[in-house]
């Protein structure tokens, strides 16, 4: 007997919707927890911190947009709060960043020298490999609770872990109380290694509202718009979390850098960049799945096959735009990794990564990478159902859009979407 999909709600749950009709009430009261104004935004950043030099103003127009296209999109009064509270957080980490660097001049920030970057579209073992490379010693990657919360809260190192995880740890549930599936599609803790595309959000350079909302017009706005300047943003906020945890080598992982390889090679020239390749009619119905959790979030329910429409024209968009980058690059800076490979054997892929790079790996390494093999998650292979039909996926059709791709990256077909 077939399996469910392990989402099955369409649309907000009884006590969700009933949530929802409670927070326009208190918005129609005339309380602004769901205002999507920038200025209004900023203000209440300014506030919250009490600090008012946010460094360049680049980040203004972005932000702009965003709140504007959101608000033409008519999220859901709750996807509204939680909106306005998450730009408000964005907002108040880069006025805090800039605090925290002009309040300490005697900080020298690390140089990041070849930084391991795993791109790939979701659901592609990114995550694998991101736990895998960062095991040996004095390479890291970077953890929930620093990549929401960047700057120190306090002195005393023991102490502001402990807030900041406290602080991720409340986003955690309250994100659980959204979407309770979301613990079998991908398990997320405070101290996991986790995608570094939220160190944009004071950009407000964020690819993924757009793969997450479903809002084309501003992924386009961002493809069209020269990135440079929110990498070196990146950088050295990447720069300010390696001062604060030092590494000699860090791990990066975030499927966005596939669409802006120009902009992440301008900022960090030697990036060892570790490309995971899928039969895209998996990928794509694996992450269509995920990210149905975040369009029900928003707008209250979501329709699979819009769903599965957005992500198969965007990874398309985004394979296209990666390929073009690497023209004329140095080959050597890049390596292939096939999925059906790298979960077939995981540790001999982890040692052909090494070597490719000129990267270290110690016995002791091995160790310890078979025993996080060992270590069953609660959204280890197979725990995640879903089906490529219910979002209006066809394999055929997939093949045959990507085949560029396919063929150029010899991408191994599993089969069908079924």
């Amino acid at each position: 007997m077939p399996r469910q999909n392990t989402v099955q709600n369409e649309e907000y749950r009884p006590h969700i919707k009933a949530l929802n009709r409670f927070a326009g009430a208190v918005m129609r009261l005339g309380f602004r927890v769901g205002e999507l104004d920038a200025d209004s935004i900023c203000d209440e950043a300014r506030r919250r911190t009490g600090l008012t030099d946010w460094g360049d103003e680049e980040f203004l127009g972005r932000l702009d947009r965003l709140v504007e296209l959101s608000k033409a999109a008519d999220i859901t009064h709750i996807a509204r709060i939680i909106l306005r509270q998450t730009c408000v957080q964005a907002v108040a980490n880069r006025l805090k960043m800039e605090h925290y660097l002009k309040e300490n001049p005697q900080i020298i920030l690390p140089k990041i020298e070849r930084p391991i970057f795993v791109l790939g579209f979701p659901r592609t073992g990114t995550t694998l490999l991101q736990n895998l490379l960062s095991l040996e010693e004095g390479r890291r990657a970077l953890q929930f609770w620093e990549i929401i919360s960047p700057v120190p809260v306090c002195d005393d190192p023991v102490e502001d872990r402990r807030r900041r995880i406290k602080i991720s740890d409340r986003m955690l549930r309250m994100a659980l109380v959204m979407a309770p599936e979301m613990q079998a599609v991908h398990e997320i803790h405070s101290t996991t290694a986790e995608e570094c595309w939220p160190l944009f959000w004071p950009t407000f350079a964020v690819l993924s509202q757009d793969l997450q909302s479903g809002i084309g017009e501003f992924g386009d706005y961002l493809m069209n718009n020269d990135m440079t300047h929110a990498y070196r943003y990146y950088k050295r906020t990447l720069q300010v979390l390696l001062h604060q945890r030092p590494a000699t080598n860090v791990v990066l992982k975030c499927p966005e850098h596939l669409w802006f390889i120009d902009s992440l090679l301008e900022a960090f020239p030697d990036a060892c960049i570790v490309w995971t390749h899928r039969d895209p009619a998996d990928s794509i119905a694996s992450y269509c799945s995920l990210i149905s959790l975040s369009r029900r979030m928003l707008f209250g329910r979501f329709d699979p096959r819009d769903v599965g429409d957005h992500i198969s024209k965007r990874f398309l968009t985004g394979v296209q735009r990666a390929m073009k980058a690497r023209e004329g690059r140095d080959p050597s800076q890049f390596l292939d990794i096939d999925f059906a490979t790298l979960v077939k054997d995981p540790a001999r892929q982890i040692r052909q990564i090494n070597s490719y790079f000129g990267l270290p790996q110690s016995e002791q390494t091995e160790v310890a990478v078979q025993r996080w093999l060992d270590t069953k998650r609660e959204d280890s292979r197979g725990s995640h159902v879903y089906s490529a039909d219910r979002y209006g996926l066809n394999g055929p059709e997939i093949h045959e859009k990507y085949a560029e791709y396919i063929d150029g990256y010899s991408v191994s077909l599993r089969t069908a979407a079924k």
